[in-house]
């Protein structure tokens, strides 16, 4: 029907179906890349996590596509790691350093307060029931990192580990502070680009 099409052999009914068959294929290509989507899904659940192949070459392609080579410092590119760490250091004391114009005013701002039955909830300790209640709420398949133990494992083995778990709460109440690097967080750089050379980019 193409062929036909290209030397404008079709008659008006051929065309119809000819569009109407289009319309068909569109859908079909649209389902079969649906269906390539979930394998792929299905193969990282199947595979993704393990010391696998696959994994290592799914991090390596990764690392590849989200790496940073350098940074345009001052008008002149650089490699250095040193100069573009510090570039980047004060990029993002600059951006996350409240400034005394920022614009926030709460003065003569009235705000409603909470009853005393509320706050004497909140300030009462954890006990077990809601401690397991909040971990059981989390999304299983979240892990803080690569090597990191996921919810699926804190809730299989609830029974062995839960007694540290409620215990590292009870001291959090106790004394308000959480150990270092519990609630660490990492800002990841990804190119808005091909080849970013500012971080704007």
């Amino acid at each position: 029907m193409d062929s036909l099409d290209d030397e404008s052999n079709l008659d008006e009914k051929s065309k119809a179906e000819r569009i109407k068959l289009l319309s068909q294929l569109r859908v079909l290509n649209l389902k079969n890349e649906s269906i390539l989507q979930q394998k792929s899904r299905t193969k990282w659940i199947a595979h993704g996590d393990t010391n696998s192949k696959f994994f290592h070459s799914y991090i390596k392609w990764r690392s590849l596509m989200n790496n940073i080579k350098g940074l345009e410092v001052l008008g002149q590119w650089s490699e250095e790691p040193e100069i573009v760490k510090e570039v980047v250091r004060e990029f993002y004391v600059k951006r996350l350093t409240a400034t005394p114009d920022s614009g926030v005013r709460l003065d003569n701002i009235h705000f409603q307060q909470i009853t005393e039955e509320d706050n004497k909830m909140l300030i009462n300790g954890f006990d077990e029931n809601e401690i397991k209640e909040v971990v059981w709420e989390c999304g299983s398949n979240k892990s803080p990192d690569l090597d990191g133990f996921n919810f699926s494992f804190i809730k299989k083995y609830w029974d062995v580990i839960n007694k540290e778990i409620i215990e590292v709460v009870h001291d959090f109440y106790k004394n308000g502070v959480i150990p270092k690097g519990s609630n660490a967080s990492f800002i990841t750089l990804v190119p808005k680009v091909g080849n970013p050379i500012g971080l704007n980019e």
